[in-house]
């Protein structure tokens, strides 16, 4: 028995070892959660600190309790399922998750399924000691094959509940008011719709959607965002309004059309990155600089990973910085979650991970400010500028971090290793300052930047 667990330590070490310092940031590794899983689809964390997950193909949902799976399955429903030439799975099967937002005290979770290829049902179960009973569905749609049925499920900050529903390949229905395909739908956890929805008799709350499989809700201002993937080009990520009209088919990525409803996304990608489920970041063992940010999937076989978009305050509503957080070598990202005690989760084909946080005893920081230095000696915060960590000697950028995120001026880099470095400050893509810090284990170091960057 010991020999065993030291050869799964030894694999653990390794694997984390590869990946951490292959492709995620510094610092950062990776802890292997379940494997040999079956398409976990959805990731759901409630808060007494269990994860739950549901299989696309088997019809199940799994709890992860205390690191360890359960053996016997929340529910397993009879699903329908259905795959492509290249043997890919398709939309069929158990395809979103949710936790009602009082589960600690009504236990209750919902799922979104296929249990035909003709059909859509989100219903809800209680928990009951970690069985799944007492199936109520409330919501029973028309669904059409495997082709872009949706539907990721999140309740809202006012306690409503988005799902997200693809046009069913179908592109006509997405601009059908009287159609339930390409749309995201919002109602109450009963299946009720709200009497403040866009049309009081209607569950559509926006439009113009071609195929949206993630949707999360922002930690300070309760907005919602959303994943559509696009054709062949511009995938996006969108910014939820009432009877928001986000384009399909009409235009995809900007539509640069004079219809004042047309919404376009707040970021879109060319090549497309496939990307589905999406959380923000809400706890506090992550470095600072990825606090409250957007983590999102992407799903591509080859290059998926997951990605990061840093939010402009105070609003809230455009893109500061986007960047991969990691991209390639787990052969596709399905979902990402935060978890109650501040973990981040993301799933694959087949392993659910977390990632683990650079630890502080054993890696070092640096906090620091860009200001504009005047013929008086006076300062101001520097908005827009680019603060680059760099190894001293090499070109290698190990963090970047746009000030104009921060209307103080301010840079911070976490979980970096100790060593010598240099900080380059750039303004409109040119180099306008740097300054040699020595950073030490343990410890947080202060580097202030204060002399005339302005053009």
């Amino acid at each position: 028995m010991l020999k065993r667990l030291t050869w799964i330590l030894v694999l653990t070490l390794v694997l984390r070892a590869s990946i951490a310092f292959g492709q995620l940031p510094p610092g950062f590794g990776l802890e292997v959660v379940v494997g040999n899983a079956n398409v976990p689809v959805a990731l759901v964390s409630v808060p007494d600190g269990r994860l739950f997950y549901a299989e696309l193909l088997t019809g199940s949902v799994r709890v992860v309790r205390d690191g360890r799976l359960i053996p016997e399955p929340f529910i397993t429903l009879p699903i329908a399922t259905a795959f492509n030439e290249r043997g890919d799975p398709r939309g069929l099967g158990i395809l979103g998750l949710a936790a009602h937002p009082d589960f600690s005290t009504n236990g209750l979770m919902y799922v979104l399924y296929t249990p035909s290829p003709e059909e859509v049902v989100v219903a809800h179960f209680k928990d009951r000691d970690g069985i799944g009973v007492e199936e109520t569905d409330i919501l029973r749609q028309p669904g059409n094959g495997g082709m872009h049925n949706g539907g990721r499920l999140r309740f809202s900050s006012d306690g409503t509940l988005l799902i997200t529903r693809g046009d069913n390949g179908m592109q006509q229905l997405a601009q059908d008011p009287d159609a339930l395909q390409g749309k995201i739908m919002r109602v109450n956890p009963d299946g009720s719709i709200p009497d403040d929805n866009p049309d009081p008799e209607s569950p559509i709350f926006a439009s113009g959607i071609r195929n949206s499989f993630g949707i999360a809700v922002h930690p300070v201002t309760g907005a919602a965002f959303f994943s559509d993937n696009g054709p062949t080009t511009d995938d996006e990520i969108n910014l939820l309004v009432p009877a928001g009209n986000y384009g399909w088919p009409r235009c995809v990525g900007a539509c640069n059309l004079s219809d004042p409803l047309l919404k376009d996304p707040l970021i879109s990608f060319t090549p497309t990155i496939c990307p589905v489920g999406m959380d923000f970041y809400t706890g506090n063992t992550f470095p600072e600089q990825y606090r409250g940010d957007l983590f999102f999937a992407s799903c591509k076989t080859l290059t998926g990973g997951v990605h990061r978009i840093k939010l402009v305050p105070p609003l809230f509503d455009r893109v500061g910085i986007q960047e991969d957080f990691f991209e390639g070598g787990l052969g596709g990202v399905l979902d990402v979650k935060t978890s109650a005690d501040g973990s981040l989760y993301f799933s694959t084909f087949d392993t659910i991970f977390r990632i683990v946080p650079p630890d502080p005893d054993v890696t070092a920081g640096l906090r620091g400010t860009v200001t504009d230095l005047d013929f008086e000696g006076n300062t101001t915060p520097i908005v827009g500028a680019v603060a680059v960590l760099r190894k001293k000697n090499e070109r290698t950028t190990l963090f970047k971090l746009k000030t104009l995120t921060d209307e103080a001026g301010v840079y911070v880099f976490t979980g970096v290793p100790d060593g010598e470095y240099r900080v380059v400050v750039k303004k409109d893509g040119l180099e306008k300052a740097r300054v040699t810090v020595d950073l030490m284990v343990g410890e947080t170091t202060t580097s202030n930047i204060r002399m005339s960057i302005s053009p």
